[in-house]
This record gives C-alpha cells, sequence and structure tokens, in this order.
C-alpha cells in the first residue's frame, strides 16, 4: 500500500550561500517553517531581515534576493523499508534552478516550478537521519547564464530575460507588478509502496460524431504486473467496471455539465476510480471527478473573416469575464477559492483566462470553477517574449505540457488550452523578428507542435489555440479584428474609442487605475498620499507613467482635482466608464463579437494597474460598472446604426439558447430627450427589431433613434434616457450627447429619506446625477453595491449607509468651479 509522508514543518534552515547576497544576511542562519519556504521573501520578511516591498521605496531595496543563491535545508528521517520497499522524494512545485541533496548524495536538479520534482532515495539511506538541502541558484543570475550560452532574445519591457526560466514571468517585473524573482518549493513528501503506487488518474472525453462520448482513463503511477479495475460511478449511482485491461468507455451522456445561467451542475458529476490489486490483495487505489461537457471552439472562415466562438453542449456563448493574473510573494494571495471565484461569478462573468505569464493553478481553482459553471481559457505558461527551442527547455517545455494537460483534463470547465500570451503578436509586429539572428528559434515550434500535440493525446475533447491574440494562420497578422481572438491596447481605443474597433473576440482589453482609497491608507504613510506621490510614482511600471496613462484623459474630461481623494476618484471613474463603455459595445455587435475578456480582475500589490479588484480585495467602481453592463439582459443606446447613427439595443443571453427569442417577441422602447433637470422635453417609441450581421444568428434587437433627439439639440444641457416597456425592473440607458468638457452636470443632490432597507438608509436623487458610486471602505462586496454605477434622475432612489462617500462624474465636471465631494 503507498504510503505519504510529509516533510518536516518545522526545523528548516536558510541561508544565502553565494552569489550578491547582502550585509543583512551574511554569516547568518534563519529559521524557519516549510510553509513559508514557498518563497524566499516570506522567509526574510517573517524573519523580520526584509520585507519585499517597501512603503516608500517598493521593491527597490530587495531586488538583491533575486541576484543571491539560497540554501535551505532541514535534517530527516528517511522512511525505513517497512514503510515500502521503494521510496521516492516529491517535491509537488519547486522553483528555481536547484540541486537537492539528501546525506551526501544528489538526488537530482531540477528547473522548472511547472512539473513536479520526483527522484528514489537510495536505498542505503532508509531509516538514517540525514540533511536534505536544496541549494537554489541565484535567479536573475541563472537567466543571464543561459542568455550568455544560447544567445540574446528579445522579452517585453526591460526586464530580466525571463525567457530562460520555467517559472512565473511576471515575477522578474511587468507593467503592473514589482519586481521580484524569489525561490521556494511547497508539498514535499516521501512516496512509499511496495508491489505499486497509483497517481491521480488523468480523464479525458471525446464526442463522436453519433452524438455519444467516449470516456478515456489513463492510469499513471508505477503499476507493474498489478491487476487494474476501472471503474466509473455515475451522477445517479451506476457503477461501470470497465473489462481488463480497457481504459475507455463509450456511451450516450445523460446529465451534461453546463456553464453558469444554463441550468444545474450538481447532478452531473461522475468518479472515476482505478483500483490496483495484486494476486487478489489489494494495493492501491486512486478516484478523480469529472463531468461530461461537449465544448467547441468554432473558428471557421465566415463572410467577416474568421469566427472565434465557444459552443458549449451545441449552443453558442458569449463569454464574459477577467483575466486572472498570479499572486507574487503574498501579495493578492487567494486562501478559499471557492470564495474567489464566487464573486467573481457574481460580476456576471462565465468565463476566466489564467494568462500565460503566471503560473498554472491548484486545484482547488479548478474545482471551484467546475462547480459554479465558470469556463477556464487556460494558457500555458508563455508571455511577451520569444523562447529558446534549444536543449533542455525543449525538453522540460515538453514534460510541461504534457503534465498540466493530464493534471488538469479532468475538470470540465477547461474549455480552451492556449499556447501563451502576445508572443506571436510580439515576433510580428514588436520589430522582434530583425533582433532575432538567422536561423534562431523564438518559440514557433512550441505554439504550433508540442503544445497542440500534448494537448491532442491528454485532453482530445478540448480545443487548442495556438497564441493570444492569434487570426487563425500565421499568414496573418494575429491581431487582425477580423479574424480569431485580439487584445485592444491600441491608442485610439480608449474610453470612447473602443467604439472604433470590433474584434471577433477580445481576450486582453482594460484601463488602468489606482487602488482604493482605503487601501492606499492602509500602505502609505500619510506624507506619501499626494498628487504626484514619488512613492506611488514607484508603483507606475506602465509605458509613460502617469503622464501617459492617466492624465490626458482627466485633462480632457475633468476639472483638475482638488485634492488626493478627488485625484483617485476621477482617475477609478475613467477606469469604470471605459469598461462600462467596451463592454456594452462588444456585447451590442454580437455575434459578430462573441467575447470579452477584461484586463484584469485582481492584483498584486497596491499599485497601479488595470484591475478590477486591488489588492486588499476592494471593489474598484469598475467592478460595479462591469457588473452592470454583464447583465443577462441589458439595455443600451449605442451608435450601431449605419453612418454611426444612434440605436436602443436590447441584449438578452437568452438568445443563445433560444435562437428565435427575437423573432418571435416584439420589443418597443420609448426614447426621451431629458434635461438637466429631469424634465422631458421629447419623447417618442422605438419598435426594436432583430439584428442580422453576416448571416450569423440573430443575438440583438436594435431600433434606430430619431436622428432629430440627437442632433441639433442643447447638447450641454440635454441627454437621451431609453426605457423598454413591460420590463420595470430592467436598467434604463442613457447617452449623453456631448463630451464631458462640454455637458454641464448639474451640483449632484441626495435628499436623505426616512426609510431604511437592510439596515442602510435610502436617499433620493433631487437633480440628474451622472455614473454615481459609493467609495469602498470594507474588503467584503458593500450591500448598497447594486446602487453603485447608476445614472439617476430626480426621484431615483438609492441605498447607501449613513456618512458613505459617494461620487459621480458630476463631482468632476469642469463646470463645477472647484466645489468639493457632498
Amino acid at each position: 500500500m503507498r504510503r505519504t509522508i510529509p516533510l518536516p514543518e518545522f526545523g528548516w534552515s536558510v541561508r544565502a550561500c553565494g552569489g550578491m547576497s547582502h550585509a543583512c544576511v551574511e554569516n547568518r542562519v534563519i529559521t524557519t517553517t516549510r510553509h513559508a519556504l514557498r518563497s524566499i521573501h516570506t522567509v526574510l520578511a517573517n524573519a523580520g531581515i526584509q520585507k519585499p516591498i517597501d512603503p516608500l521605496r517598493a521593491e527597490l531595496h530587495s531586488e538583491w534576493v533575486g541576484l543571491t543563491q539560497w540554501s535551505a535545508s532541514c535534517e530527516v528521517t528517511v522512511p525505513e523499508t517497512s514503510a515500502g520497499t521503494e521510496c521516492v522524494l516529491r517535491l509537488g512545485t519547486l522553483d528555481g534552478a536547484c540541486e537537492v541533496m539528501l546525506g551526501e548524495v544528489t538526488l537530482g536538479t531540477h528547473m522548472s516550478a511547472f512539473v513536479p520534482f520526483e527522484a528514489s532515495v537510495p536505498q542505503s539511506l532508509r531509516g538514517k537521519r540525514v540533511r536534505l538541502e536544496l541549494r537554489f541558484q541565484a535567479p536573475v543570475s541563472e537567466l543571464l547564464r543561459w542568455q550568455a550560452q544560447l544567445g540574446s532574445r528579445p522579452v517585453n519591457g526591460d526586464w530580466n530575460p525571463y525567457c530562460f526560466a520555467r517559472t512565473a514571468a511576471c515575477s522578474f517585473g511587468w507593467d503592473w507588478g514589482p519586481r521580484v524573482p524569489g525561490v521556494g518549493f511547497s508539498a514535499g513528501n516521501w512516496s512509499c509502496w511496495s508491489d505499486a503506487r497509483l497517481l491521480a488518474p488523468s480523464i479525458s472525453q471525446v464526442w463522436n460524431d453519433d452524438g455519444s462520448v467516449t470516456v478515456r482513463v489513463a492510469v499513471r503511477g508505477d503499476v507493474g504486473a498489478c491487476e487494474q479495475r476501472i471503474e466509473l460511478e455515475s451522477p445517479d449511482g451506476e457503477c461501470i467496471v470497465l473489462a481488463p485491461h480497457v481504459t475507455e468507455h463509450t456511451m450516450r451522456a445523460g446529465a451534461r455539465w453546463n456553464p453558469c445561467g444554463r441550468g444545474a451542475r450538481h447532478n452531473a458529476f461522475w468518479n472515476a476510480r482505478v483500483t490496483l490489486s495484486n494476486d487478489g490483495e489489494f494495493v492501491d487505489t486512486r478516484r478523480a471527478r469529472f463531468a461530461l461537457r461537449h465544448v467547441e471552439l468554432d473558428s471557421a472562415l465566415d463572410d467577416i473573416g474568421r469566427k472565434f466562438l465557444f459552443r458549449v453542449n451545441g449552443l453558442p456563448l458569449f463569454a464574459k469575464g477577467a483575466n486572472l493574473i498570479p499572486s507574487l510573494v503574498s501579495g493578492g494571495a487567494v486562501g478559499n477559492w471557492r470564495r474567489e471565484m464566487q464573486r467573481y461569478r457574481a460580476t456576471g462573468f462565465n468565463m476566466v483566462r489564467v494568462w500565460g505569464g503566471g503560473r498554472y493553478l491548484p486545484h482547488a481553482f479548478y474545482d471551484a470553477c467546475d462547480e459554479l459553471g465558470i469556463l477556464v481559457w487556460q494558457d500555458f505558461m508563455f508571455a511577451c517574449a520569444t523562447y529558446p527551442e534549444d536543449e533542455p527547455f525543449a525538453t522540460l517545455i515538453e514534460h510541461e505540457a504534457h503534465h498540466q494537460v493530464a493534471r488538469l483534463s479532468r475538470h470540465p470547465s477547461i474549455a480552451l488550452w492556449c499556447g501563451g500570451n502576445e508572443d506571436i503578436l510580439a515576433w510580428w509586429s514588436w520589430g522582434w523578428k530583425e533582433r532575432l539572428t538567422q536561423g534562431q528559434s523564438w518559440g514557433a515550434k512550441y505554439w504550433l507542435e508540442t503544445l497542440p500535440r500534448a494537448v491532442a493525446v491528454n485532453d482530445p475533447g478540448t480545443p487548442y489555440w495556438a497564441e493570444s491574440p492569434y487570426s487563425g494562420s500565421m499568414e496573418l497578422h494575429p491581431n487582425d479584428p477580423d479574424h480569431g481572438d485580439r487584445h485592444t491596447w491600441d491608442a485610439e481605443a480608449k474610453l470612447e474609442g473602443y467604439r472604433t474597433i470590433t474584434p471577433r473576440f477580445s481576450s486582453e482589453f482594460g484601463h488602468q487605475s489606482p487602488p482604493s482609497l482605503e487601501t492606499l491608507r492602509e500602505e502609505f504613510p500619510a506624507e506619501a498620499l499626494v498628487i504626484g506621490s514619488s512613492a506611488l510614482a514607484l508603483r507606475q511600471k506602465a509605458w509613460g507613467g502617469d503622464a501617459v496613462q492617466y492624465q490626458p484623459f482627466l485633462d480632457e474630461r475633468f476639472r483638475p482635482a482638488s485634492n488626493f481623494a478627488e485625484h483617485i476618484a476621477q482617475s477609478q471613474h475613467l477606469q469604470a466608464r471605459a469598461m462600462d463603455v467596451a463592454l456594452r459595445w462588444l456585447r451590442a455587435n454580437a455575434p459578430r463579437s462573441m467575447g470579452a475578456l477584461i484586463w484584469q480582475w485582481n492584483d498584486v500589490w497596491a499599485g497601479h494597474s488595470w484591475s478590477l479588484i486591488d489588492v486588499a480585495g476592494r471593489a474598484k467602481p469598475s467592478w460595479h460598472s462591469v457588473r452592470k453592463a454583464c447583465a443577462p439582459r441589458l439595455l443600451s443606446i449605442e451608435p450601431t446604426g449605419d453612418d454611426g447613427a444612434l440605436e436602443v439595443v436590447l441584449i438578452d443571453d437568452r438568445a443563445f439558447v433560444d435562437t428565435d427569442y427575437f423573432e418571435r417577441n416584439e420589443f418597443v422602447a420609448t426614447v426621451e430627450v431629458m434635461e438637466m433637470s429631469g424634465r422631458v422635453v421629447e419623447s417618442a417609441t422605438v419598435a426594436l427589431a432583430p439584428s442580422r450581421i453576416a448571416g450569423l444568428p440573430t443575438a440583438t434587437a436594435r431600433g434606430r433613434i430619431l436622428q432629430s433627439m440627437a442632433t441639433g439639440r442643447d447638447s450641454a444641457r440635454e441627454f437621451l434616457r431609453a426605457t423598454l416597456h413591460n420590463a420595470p425592473t430592467l436598467a434604463s440607458a442613457t447617452w449623453f450627447l456631448a463630451s464631458d468638457a462640454v455637458v454641464a452636470l448639474p451640483v449632484p443632490v441626495l435628499t436623505q429619506t426616512v426609510k431604511r432597507v437592510a439596515g442602510l438608509r435610502v436617499y433620493r436623487a433631487e437633480t440628474v446625477i451622472r455614473e454615481l458610486w459609493i467609495e469602498p471602505v470594507t474588503r467584503e462586496p458593500a450591500r448598497a453595491s447594486r446602487s453603485c454605477w447608476r445614472t439617476l434622475v430626480p426621484g431615483d432612489e438609492v441605498l447607501m449607509r449613513s456618512g458613505a462617500r459617494w461620487w459621480s462624474a458630476n463631482h468632476f465636471s469642469k463646470h463645477r468651479n472647484g466645489r468639493d465631494n457632498i
């Protein structure tokens, strides 16, 4: 029988053993725990030696850590042979180039954080008390060593050449996070057995032309000559036992796993059990949960170009979601993946992209997505670089690909394997072709051969896409808006400019903002919380700094902020506006556009980034605007008509399930021209008709707004408001006829009423208030979140706690004459 014995939790010693080092660790041995050794930065912080991030100097004081060689060691008792005649040391994650020593014996070296380390223990050491030592190379120095050996290759930014390491690329620096390369390990144990041992089985499925599905069970481990028994237990308890030596079963699917919004999932989960025996005696058993689902990526050519749409169980789906970045050191670490993904789903999202510059995530994340119905776009770990195809990297990456696909294939939430992030794009259009020497490899073999082969072998029922973005062909620009998926970071596509581009699928787009004010107060001393703060400037990693990321948009739209709090609010407000505009535009243009994945969901530190949720877990106003724009049913006013004419657009996710939903029903909207006082000066009804685009199925209903209602008016003092008939709970849509610089928004006034709802005060709007939101204080979603990111007309009511600070576009209007927040 297999026995798993964890390595000691306590008694670990850490010391600097070479490289650049630092006076604070010279001749010093740090006592720590196995848990802390997930990161050398955590070890140093816990010992009071060096925090990875300083409030005033960001990561500048800790850069030496990545230039230092480290040793981590512990006295261990190697299991006796009575625990099993065979014994291996297994480290689930070994991050950094490392030599593993047991006593005087070198068990092996390791160079990838993306596959476990495993080595047989010599019989001569069984039962002995010896020292286990992990000798880590300095991560930055190791990159430079490989670069000198294999030749320089372009990578994004001015960061270290991370293409020469199989670890989280973003730990070496990114445009949203610090440079904190480090080393560490986790999940260390001895695994002992005699006859055989099993690893978790890998489950995959293939859907056949006749509608049946073939479930394949790959038995993994050291099984020797043992007999194998494979059982498939259905959701209703029926047990299917496979014949000896048979590892697959074809059947008609009953209950299928569906994404959120399309039915329950609790009755869709199966269990696969593999049992080993020897002459009738039990040896080992392992089980794995899976569910049946048919996921397809339709990337066929059509009248526009190349489609990019997901079908789940035969039905198309508009993907709504965001990109997930990894935690760095302890910043942004997730303690409860189910709770995190419940909040994610509550945003209105049905897909998450695990971005290629980070790391593969634990089963707890994928389990949560399985249970909550969130589809996973899974990148392989490549990002914004050219990668060597030389050894040892070619073998490392092939091993990684097979290991990770086999590990994750059982999860029904995995909807796409993608080769990586912006590598082909960078080679194509960032001038990198010209910087490579003739014949120098750059990674294309991985994305076009190695990785799709690993998917075909280990998870043939899940689609593969070469890169993101990608047009579906190496002969077309990878960011072509008419073909495949696209990353929209174009200079002209900011805020309202998002409406100038309509991709088939937007897998990245975003707008930068700072963290919430309360988060900044927790992180920085008061003297750093000023406009133009040098401490905050050190946490601005994006190109051009604040002068490019913020100032042009603020200057164009808002009056100068009167204080730091208003500056933060203005910057966050623009992000919320940008995401609102982009999501509404993309959804209004379905089915040409069939996906929107925002950059980014989460954060790693209290710095400038594109996140919806800051590092402390507080929702930025953009989270509220996105939540409203991702509602299953949405009314919007968009310039989708001929020559950019304004139309009322009804968006309803039911149209992807009920294909003649818009043809079968009639929809009528009322459009009003309203003054800033709330007085209606003109009104008209607009019939909405099914919108057909290039022969694609209908996904919206639209109706053109009279030109006289949109042009030739007092655009500074009037705006449009649309409501749908017989839909009292559906939020109205608004369209302001002029830019922020021109619109004369009134001083915003909310009056407290005597009413209370769920402990919150009810406030009534006395004026038109554009895009109201409430400043977050707690880390939990505010109970008043339904009141956030609303445009109010006189008489509308909102909920908030007494004394809450709230903001709106009215506060920032150039016509406000410098009045402070109310």
